[in-house]
């Protein structure tokens, strides 16, 4: 068993006045309860010591645990607690295993159940004061948000006359890591009517701001809009259009690195050591050069080895202040609803906690994502960022569903403990996705098979979280690593795969219809042979998810599974599908 008072096993909400107790078990163990108090309330009572003296005894309540994830492997059990009038609380276990024996757990560790060992509370799990400004504020709204991806240059050419000279041809063109296509910020306000009807609420933009480049994540001026996506004017009406649909907007900022082309990196160019912006980045030595033939000899950090983008010396005050009033600038000028922090792992800890602390004196919601490939605990329980690029469990949600012979039991050991990583209220906004502008497409990764694709993306939809689609995706898009991966978004009609699309809209709206009960849900994970079950359940509402992961068709009793008639569902479930077999309401 483990458990600490701490993120992510430990946290309080300030919007509920809730904290919220996790503890991890294996299944040996029936029934918990948490006996709770304030550390100092005490009770005398009517009994004496061998002094002669009244006992005082611990003032505490009880409450049970519920399941909240179920395993053949482990159990992790959930309470939710009214914060103490005093602001204070001492709480331990009571565990009951399946032999019926009965003993607590604290923060050292199991002990006998007596009198004296519940009446010592200084031995117990401890949260010493509760402070609303120490408490998780993650934005409500991302909770009910699906997202989809844009890469501009490549989603609509609204405007031909701003495009870069010497475009390729829409449908004809190969994507290169430095040719242009001609999308822009015209095109996309042109086809929100077609996000819309998809059923997606937000839309996340990959880099917007001048550059020279495709990618536009080497920036030469984080004031501007870059002239071939439009200007200042056309990304205020885009934003304002768009939250006219419901739909919100992420922009990416890139505050790791700047873009060679930048009038502080030029400066640094041409006045070496005498430049006032030197110590705006990271040089070892003087000179530096615009090009390096090895460059393994560049004698300042950069992102990667990319000599054309120098890295920001973030604890520099001039530096750090420019890149805030970027991030501000945006906010106040066009209303965005988030930022996506390109390479944030790279970026100081106390840059970041500025930077949180800035932002969100100007919009109190904004959504704050990172892009963290790895690990990211230290980032999300630190407090620096609302969630992360998910990359980890879409990893985990494609292997799985991509291989030959499946692994159910690891597969849901890995989800569960993917999903342990962060607080509910953390795990309910994480961006969940499978593909991105900076992977294979998801398609090419199933090796163009459909059905393992619809596998993987109905399963991220019915997980907690906010679920994101790359554009394209859902016409039948493929492509293998950058610059593969950003192709020209597919507008014919006729090559369309409707099927896909049709699947895409379905899964969205499914997921809209019973996202209060898929971000609240207690899952239950069970296995006979070939099917696996998830079940997930809050108040009195179920959802079943079965997978056949066996090599041929299964029939099933599905009434007995549902426990109701449903004509809609049927009793063949083809081999390796998932299916969403039934809603059973209250």
């Amino acid at each position: 068993m483990y458990h600490q008072s701490l993120l992510p096993l430990c946290c309080y909400d300030k919007r509920t006045k809730k904290i919220t107790l996790n503890l991890i078990t294996s299944k040996k163990f029936r029934s918990v309860f948490v006996l709770y108090g304030d550390p100092f309330m005490y009770r005398k009572t009517d009994q004496t010591d061998s002094q002669g003296d009244y006992i005082w005894e611990w003032s505490y309540r009880e409450k049970p645990l519920a399941v909240q994830y179920f395993s053949d492997k482990k159990i992790i059990w959930q309470v939710e607690l009214t914060k103490p009038k005093t602001k204070r609380l001492k709480y331990l276990f009571v565990i009951q295993d399946e032999e019926s024996n009965t003993f607590i757990y604290t923060e050292n560790g199991v002990q006998e159940l007596n009198f004296n060992n519940i009446n010592t509370p200084h031995n117990h799990f401890f949260y010493p004061f509760i402070h609303d400004v120490d408490a998780i504020d993650v934005p409500e709204w991302v909770e009910n948000t699906i997202w989809y991806e844009i890469f501009p240059e490549r989603f609509c050419n609204g405007k031909q006359s701003i495009s870069p000279p010497f475009i390729e041809g829409w449908e004809t063109g190969t994507p290169k890591p430095n040719n242009f296509f001609g999308g822009d910020l015209y095109g996309i306000l042109e086809k929100l009517s077609y996000i819309k009807e998809l059923g997606v609420t937000g839309i996340y933009l990959t880099p917007v701001f001048e550059s020279p480049s495709n990618h536009k994540y080497n920036i030469e001026d984080y004031f501007s809009v870059d002239k071939h996506f439009g200007d200042l004017e056309i990304l205020k009406k885009l934003v304002s259009k768009a939250h006219e649909l419901g739909i919100k907007v992420m922009l990416d900022a890139v505050f790791n690195h700047i873009g060679s082309k930048h009038i502080f990196w030029q400066d640094v160019l041409l006045n070496q050591e005498k430049s006032k912006y030197k110590d705006y980045f990271h040089i070892h030595e003087f000179p530096v050069l615009e090009y390096y033939e090895d460059k393994t000899k560049i004698n300042y950090d950069t992102f990667a080895f990319s000599m054309y983008m120098p890295k920001w010396n973030t604890e520099n005050p001039d530096a750090r202040k420019y890149l805030i009033d970027a991030a501000i600038y945006w906010i106040k000028e066009c209303d965005i609803d988030g930022w996506r922090l390109d390479v944030a792992d790279e970026v100081s800890f106390s840059f970041w906690k500025e930077f949180r602390q800035a932002v969100r004196q100007y919009k109190k919601d904004l959504y704050i994502m990172a892009e963290v490939w790895h690990d990211p605990s230290k980032w999300i329980n630190g407090g620096y960022f609302d969630a992360v690029m998910n990359y980890p469990l879409g990893m985990l949600i494609q292997n799985f569903f991509n291989a030959e012979k499946p692994l159910p039991d690891r597969f849901t050991e890995d989800v569960f403990n993917r999903l342990m990583k962060f607080s509910e209220m953390h795990v309910r906004v994480q961006f969940n996705l499978l593909d991105s502008h900076d992977t294979v497409r998801a398609l090419t990764l199933a090796k163009g098979d459909k059905l393992k694709l619809k596998n993987s993306f109905l399963f991220m939809m019915l997980m907690k979280g906010a679920p994101c689609i790359y554009y394209g995706t859902e016409v039948g898009i493929d492509g293998a690593k950058d610059p593969g991966c950003r192709k020209p978004m597919v507008w014919e009609e006729e090559k369309q795969d409707k099927d896909l699309l049709d699947f895409f809209n379905r899964i969205i709206n499914f997921r809209k219809e019973y996202n209060d009960l898929i971000q609240n849900a207690a899952i239950f994970y069970t296995r006979n042979e070939n099917i696996c079950i998830w079940k997930l359940s809050y108040k009195k509402e179920e959802l079943k998810i079965v997978y056949n992961f066996g090599d041929s068709d299964i029939k099933l009793n599905m009434e007995s599974l549902l426990k109701t008639k449903n004509e809609n569902v049927s009793n063949i479930l083809p081999a390796k599908t998932v299916a969403v077999c039934s809603y059973i309401g209250t």
